[in-house]
């Protein structure tokens, strides 16, 4: 019964992306360390991409922002992931085609996804 109830927990616990979300926690200050060493406009798509404990498919920087690509929704159409901004809250100022949503989850850090 033991074991049933810890296997049912686990896969709560997989299944809500709780483990995925402690991964990417752990790894902001890695994450942080490329966001900051990445030139205007620059990106690195040799994906996947291991930084700390997370996998990234690509990271890429536009203006002041640095992006860290998870993946995609829908077939590969709507990419999301997180978003380093230590500037500003980063807000929807993408073209007319895309509208793009960002979620605070601590300091400069933000879960961001793209729907075309």
């Amino acid at each position: 019964m033991r074991l049933l109830i810890t296997f049912v927990a686990l896969a709560t616990l997989t299944s809500c992306g709780y483990i995925d979300r402690q991964r990417i926690s752990r790894s902001f200050a890695e994450m942080e360390q490329v966001a900051q060493r990445m030139r205007p406009e620059s990106s690195l798509t040799n994906g996947p991409l291991e930084i700390g404990e997370a996998e990234f498919q690509a990271v890429h920087r536009e203006g002041d922002r640095v992006y860290f690509k998870v993946g995609d929704n829908w077939g590969g159409v709507d990419p999301y992931g997180y978003v380093w901004s230590p500037e500003h809250v980063p807000v929807d100022d993408s073209n007319p085609a895309v509208a793009s949503s960002f979620e605070h989850i601590e300091g400069p850090w933000y879960r961001w996804s793209d729907s075309y």
